[in-house]
């Protein structure tokens, strides 16, 4: 596969395609460091969930660097504790952001550094609501206030996810302030703009999908340059080739035809 300056490629793993085997194949991928990490988890679901994100990261990688086997990739943190390519790979320019719920593990890939996902569980448990006054601006908060009960839900994860994904983007998570990001979202749950403190906003560009009757999906990407993304999710498998065309294409920022909330395509 090639990746292109202007192309954002997202990876997804729902639970339906985990069984014991393919954990098994998953956890011969990783390094000896993650095995040891996984083996930390107590509860039994965080533990297959972070051996299927390590392991989708190393099938992603090496879809584009074929002479790159998926076990032989090596990461190092930043500051914040974002993931990147050790040195010896970086000449491949490949930068990588992951994301999990309840029920799906999700992958960006893209040739720019500032690149962030985020996924939520529309479903699963109850929304935090109560943390909205002291992470949304008061607009927001309003909004999401005078909503009837049945759309604060969707509501607030569409905030959640959208300005998730730009922390994570940053490199610099909490410590970039949710504060310093709002976004005016439409009845359907749209996001239409986005304001950002101190930073003019152009290079900055954002994507939401439903990506599963249960999950939402939203993408952040910052670049020096306006430019003319193109970007594909797809439901993928080790040794199984991508499938664009089975699952929704993102919604940009300010151009949507439809609402959040509902089934928008089929998983692959």
């Amino acid at each position: 596969m090639t990746l292109s300056d202007a192309q954002l490629d997202v990876w997804l793993v729902f639970d339906g395609q985990r069984d014991d085997q393919r954990l098994r194949e998953y956890a011969a991928l990783l390094a000896p460091d993650e095995i040891e990490r996984a083996r930390k988890f107590r509860d039994e679901p965080r533990r297959q969930q972070f051996v299927v994100t390590r392991a989708l990261t190393r099938i992603a990688l090496s879809n584009y660097v074929a002479e790159v086997a998926p076990e032989e990739w090596r990461f190092v943190m930043g500051a914040h504790g974002k993931p990147a390519l050790a040195p010896e790979f970086a000449p491949h320019g490949l930068y990588f952001n992951a994301a999990h719920t309840a029920g799906l593990v999700a992958l960006a890939v893209a040739r720019v550094p500032d690149v962030g996902v985020d996924v939520e569980n529309l479903v699963d448990g109850h929304p935090p609501l109560s943390i909205a006054s002291r992470y949304f601006d008061a607009a927001e908060v309003r909004d999401l206030d005078e909503l009837p009960i049945g759309e604060k839900r969707v509501r607030f994860y569409a905030l959640w996810t959208l300005k998730e994904s730009w922390l994570k983007a940053t490199g610099r998570g909490l410590a970039a302030g949710l504060g310093n990001i709002s976004f005016s979202l439409d009845a359907a749950h749209r996001a239409r703009r986005v304001t950002l403190a101190d930073d003019a906003g152009g290079a900055w560009r954002f994507w939401q999908a439903q990506v599963s009757p249960e999950h939402l999906l939203a993408l952040a990407v910052h670049s020096r340059e306006e430019m003319d993304w193109r970007v594909s999710l797809s439901g993928t498998l080790p040794d199984t080739p991508p499938a664009p065309g089975a699952l929704p294409t993102p919604r940009p920022l300010g151009d949507s035809p439809a609402g959040l909330g509902q089934e928008e395509g089929t998983q692959s």
